[in-house]
């Protein structure tokens, strides 16, 4: 897939929306046909003594699921009406075509999953394949209230919650027509109404075939749906987030990845979010009032390959100072097509477009509808790559608060270049108009406020003539107002677009003569075209950047406690030796070292298996180790691995300077290195970072 170029993997996005269908879609009628037992769940009537096997032997519990491994093939029916709290929990994997399937009986409501504090998570499942999950009610509430501390009282919790952990690539998860509300969890990625995570530090991990399906997700926090993956080491991306797993692993994307038909409503940070996919497509969905108690995106997606965002309404956002968008083409990002959405009055703006450690680049935005959108309409974050803006209709109402049409946020990354804006509608009665870093324009229609760019060498700055500007409501399907009265000066004025898409937000077919200006394309009588040239999008070439000097995959020293018998300098942190950067150093104290001195790896409870120790250092002829033992606890006493090991230094400056121990594979769940002793040009030893593998 890396090998890929650009235009090949943007090409995917184009062959998506020429099908039909979904594939995803077709495996659910494959599955109907599937033989197994059909087990009954009765909270009321049942008892666990029962067989199961129909609805007057039916089980009663959750525990008596929990404590089953279902087999392919397998339903678990819970009863329309009943409820039950704890965690669900089933067992065992179904197969390729025959999935277990969990789904309610006889008529009533959805079955009620209601968690309990004890339980991070109340539909959960672990390591497992082939499941299909529909049709129950799910809540877990906290009494505490929401933190932005992620470590806070309320802890990661979720409402269904699919974990792979060190497991490779896990087929067909389907999640369908739940309702989900009342989920209280703190702010991180790992935690909302539906949270797909891959963790995959030694194995790279990642899903197969997701469809999540035909949801409501009301007052989960933080997110509605996220998919989370911590298998991201590429193009010299930096971290993420504190709470992801470390240490990452290598890059693994989740594919065939749909996320459709959902409505999210007041999702405390983020309603729909995605990272470390290819080929995602996220449509149809509705996200309300997100944002509301941390700012975030309603719709947002970072490191992820070839998205499709199409035919979404993300409105009414609420803190708006940093995100607050309808959506955000976040960092990371190669290849996104956002098209036929409505995003309204979102307390920051409509689009966001991030770079932080890599470009997001080459991205289509076209074809949507943004009515009083607040605080900035576009905001450029950084180093954004190759965007292409077209046919979109912005209105700027008095509801939007007079907003700027655009602004660039600066980061260290650089600024953004390469945006292209052809044929937009820019529609307003106050605006503060534009910051232009990085673009430019052609063919597009200014009316009002401060919108107009007179660089624009084919602007239409006459009244559009809109139906009914302003009057969008809730719903896809209230936008009427934006189409073209048919003395519309926007009919026919426009510059074509290769590869368009075929048809405009409306369903329209493109083109009717020449094109127009904005999301509608007029269908009554127009003159014929007059062959204009069209515009070719051409993607970027990606270009990996340099991998930062740093630990390999599969370094276990991040997840042991390191702690060492020597003060720690001021200003130090014993954290430096495990953070995966070799610009943090851990120092001792500069006064006072004598030896021997100890710094132990402390695994916990989970013992780890390692036959290689590596040691980093900077200026290494003035603070380096020089003489060490390497012990394990074998759980009464420390037994020598290597000792008298002797190391002698190069540098005396900040050159990456690494020394490697090859011992016998141990499994242990403490090491340590009993250091004898070290140069002390300044009084004191330091170690850049210190490693340890399994090297098979």
């Amino acid at each position: 897939m890396l090998k890929r170029t650009a235009r090949k993997a943007f090409s995917v996005l184009t062959a998506m929306l020429l099908v039909t269908g979904w594939v995803g879609a077709d495996a659910a009628v494959k599955a109907d046909g599937a033989s197994g037992t059909t087990y009954y769940v009765d909270n009321a009537a049942g008892n666990d003594g029962n067989a199961g096997t129909n609805p007057d032997k039916a089980w009663k519990s959750l525990d008596k699921i929990n404590t089953t491994t279902f087999a392919p093939g397998d339903h678990i029916l819970f009863k329309a009406g009943g409820s039950w709290q704890g965690q669900l929990w089933p067992k065992g994997s179904g197969a390729d075509g025959s999935p277990i399937v969990i789904d309610k009986y006889g008529s009533g409501g959805k079955p009620l999953i209601a968690g309990v504090t004890s339980e991070l998570q109340t539909v959960f499942l672990k390591n497992q394949q082939y499941w299909e999950i529909n049709n129950l009610e799910v809540t877990n509430p906290s009494p505490e209230p929401f933190s932005r501390d992620w470590k806070g009282a309320r802890g990661e919790r979720r409402g269904v919650y699919i974990l792979n952990e060190e497991s490779g690539i896990l087929n067909h998860i389907y999640i369908k027509n739940l309702n989900i509300h009342d989920v209280d969890g703190v702010y991180t990625t790992r935690s909302g109404g539906i949270i797909f995570d891959s963790v995959g530090s030694w194995v790279p991990s990642a899903f197969h075939d997701v469809l999540i399906d035909g949801n409501t997700l009301t007052d989960v926090d933080a997110y509605g749906i996220y998919i989370s993956s911590n298998c991201i080491l590429r193009y010299g991306m930096g971290d993420l987030w504190e709470w992801v797993p470390k240490p990452y692993g290598a890059w693994t994307p989740s594919t065939q990845v749909k996320i459709s038909n959902n409505t999210v409503v007041r999702a405390a940070t983020g309603g729909i979010a995605w990272n470390v996919t290819d080929g995602a497509v996220v449509e149809h969905n509705t996200v309300q009032e997100a944002t509301y108690l941390a700012t975030n995106a309603s719709i947002w997606w970072a490191y992820a390959d070839n998205n499709v965002v199409q035919y979404n309404e993300s409105f009414a956002a609420k803190n708006g100072s940093e995100d607050g968008t309808g959506f955000d083409v976040d960092a990371g990002n190669l290849g996104s097509l956002v098209q036929y959405n409505y995003s309204h009055d979102n307390a920051g703006g409509f689009m966001l477009y991030v770079n932080d450690t890599y470009n997001t680049i080459n991205t289509i935005v076209r074809y949507n509808i943004s009515q009083n959108d607040k605080a900035r309409i576009f905001r450029y974050s950084g180093s954004i790559d190759t965007v292409l803006n077209y046919n979109n209709t912005v209105y700027v109402g008095a509801a939007s608060g007079n907003p700027v049409m655009s602004d660039y946020f600066t980061k260290s990354s650089g600024s953004p270049k390469n945006i292209k804006n052809y044929n937009n509608v820019y529609y307003s009665t106050g605006d503060k108009g534009w910051t232009l870093t990085g673009q430019t324009f052609d063919s597009n229609a200014y009316y009002g406020g401060k919108t107009l760019v007179s660089a624009d060498a084919h602007k239409v700055t006459a009244n559009p003539k809109l139906v009914n500007p302003g009057s969008g409501g809730t719903g896809m399907n209230t936008v009427n107002g934006y189409q073209l009265q048919s003395d519309s000066p926007l009919i026919g004025t426009g510059v074509p677009i290769a590869d368009n898409g075929g048809r405009d937000y409306f369903g329209n077919p493109l083109y009717n003569g020449d094109p127009d200006i904005g999301a509608f394309e007029y269908q009554g009588t127009v003159p014929p075209a007059t062959g204009k040239t069209p515009i070719t999008y051409t993607p970027a070439p990606i270009t990996p950047m340099p991998k930062p000097p740093g630990p390999d995959p599969g370094n276990l020293a991040p997840l042991a406690t390191v702690t060492a018998s020597v003060a720690t300098l001021s200003g130090s942190s014993i954290k430096g030796l495990t953070d995966g950067s070799y610009d943090k150093a851990w120092s001792s104290v500069a006064k006072g070292v004598t030896f021997p001195n100890e710094i132990t790896l402390d695994f916990g409870a989970k013992s780890v298996t390692a036959n290689q120790l590596k040691v980093v250092t900077r200026f290494g002829t003035g603070q380096g180790v020089t003489k060490l033992d390497l012990e394990y606890y074998n759980g009464t006493a420390w037994v020598p691995l290597k000792q008298g090991i002797l190391w002698t230094w190069k540098y005396g400056d900040q050159t990456n300077e690494a020394q490697t121990v090859d011992f016998a594979r141990t499994t242990a769940s403490k090491f340590r290195l009993k250091i004898q002793a070290a140069n002390l040009q300044w009084g004191n030893f330091a170690i850049n970072e210190l490693e340890m593998y399994d090297k098979h």
